[in-house]
This record gives C-alpha cells, structure tokens and sequence, in this order.
C-alpha cells in the first residue's frame, strides 16, 4: 500500500470522524476531510477513499448531494480507487457497484454481535451499529459478514463497506448527542429513545480501548489487500 493520503467524506460540517483522527496517522496514513458539498476530488486525484455516515438514506434523491455524490462514487469505482464505506457510506458505495439499499424491517442500534461469513476476513467485533436502511451487496462482492437483520460486512475488488460504525469512540457519541440536541428531530428521537442513549454512552466508554484496536486490525488488514 502506496498511499500517503486518504480523503474522508462527512456528510454534515458537524460530523466527527471519531477515531480515525488518531488510527490513521499511527497507521502511516496522513488524511484531509471534505464535506460531501465541497468539490470533490477528481477520481485521479484519489489515493484513498473513506466515506462515512449520515442520517440521510442513500436513495432519498430529494437531497441534491445524493445523486451528485453517487454519480461521483461511480466514477471513482471505475477507476479502482481503494475505497472504505461505512454505514451510509457502505450503502451509497453498494449503490454506486449496483447493488441495492432500503429500509430494513428493523433498525438496529447499539453494540452488535456479527457473523463471519468468510474465513479470510476475521472482525467479529461487536461492533457499534446505527441504522435503519440497509444493503444488498453488489454483484460480484465477497460476503464477509452479516447478522439476522442485515448484511454487516463485503468487499469488492479493492472496496470495502462495512454497515457498523467502527470508528466509534466517546467524542463522536458525544458529537452525535449534541446534534441531537439541537434540532427538534433529534429531541424526539431522544424522548422516544428515554434511557438508552445514556445506555449507549456508557457502554462506548467501557468499550472504546477494545473497538479502537478492533478497527486498528481491520484498518490494517484493509490497507494490507489493496
């Protein structure tokens, strides 16, 4: 792996990246982050990608950075550029390789237990999960993981989506609490939510050593196959 530079897209000015700010550096990989209503970078320009989450669904096409960034993702898919998505940016990255993402029968949300479907990937985790949609892996993917609710985990060519949020750590709880907070949506969701979101926290607390290390190996193990 010859890259020097990963580009993450964030799909809001205030998401984290949790705590791919620090593995990434320690890991030799130095890294910008661009919003998704930046202008983002032609695939040339690309050594590696990172998509990450949003509260958005990948096929409200309501939102005009929606088609604009699937439109942009396939064309960096065209030209193999190694690609990391994480839970939104799993699903719009399935959509981009046509394969399909809806909304699930079920949300899941909170710590996770996984299955591993394919010997040469082993990251059971648990890991964090927040969604409501969910994907169909694309045509030609490597099934690596899933669980009764949904698919968790495939590869394509030199892409990566994993459905769960492994860089998960206390700031980004926090950093989603506040937004929660500050919006009328997100105060409902956290009425509805009563206890659990504390839950969540604590729980992110005693976890956060072992998720960290736990994406430190994945991280690698991706960095190692492209």
């Amino acid at each position: 792996m010859k890259s020097t530079e990963a580009v993450i897209v964030i799909h809001a000015e205030t998401d984290s990246i949790g705590n791919l700010a620090d593995l990434l550096p320690e890991l030799g990989i130095a890294y910008k982050v661009i919003a998704v209503t930046d202008n983002l970078p032609k695939p040339d320009e690309l050594q590696l990608l990172i998509l990450l989450g949003s509260p958005a669904s990948a096929y409200d096409h309501r939102l005009a950075w929606v088609p604009k960034e699937l439109n942009w993702l396939k064309q960096v898919q065209q030209k193999n550029i190694p690609t990391l998505g994480i839970c939104f940016g799993a699903q719009i990255l399935t959509r981009a390789l046509d394969g399909q993402v809806f909304k699930n029968s079920q949300p899941e949300l909170g710590w996770t237990d996984i299955n591993i479907v394919n010997d040469r990937w082993q990251h059971a985790g648990p890991w964090f999960n927040f969604h409501y949609d969910a994907f169909t892996a694309p045509k030609d993917a490597i099934l690596l993981a899933e669980n009764d609710i949904a698919q968790q985990a495939y590869s394509w060519g030199r892409a990566l989506a994993v459905q769960f949020h492994p860089e998960m750590c206390n700031a980004m709880f926090d950093c989603w609490m506040k937004e929660w907070q500050s919006n009328q949506t997100g105060q409902r969701f956290l009425e509805k939510m009563a206890d659990l979101p504390e839950q969540w926290r604590k729980e992110i607390e005693l976890r956060e050593a072992t998720n960290r290390q736990n994406f430190k190996q994945l991280l690698m193990a991706f960095l190692k196959s492209i």
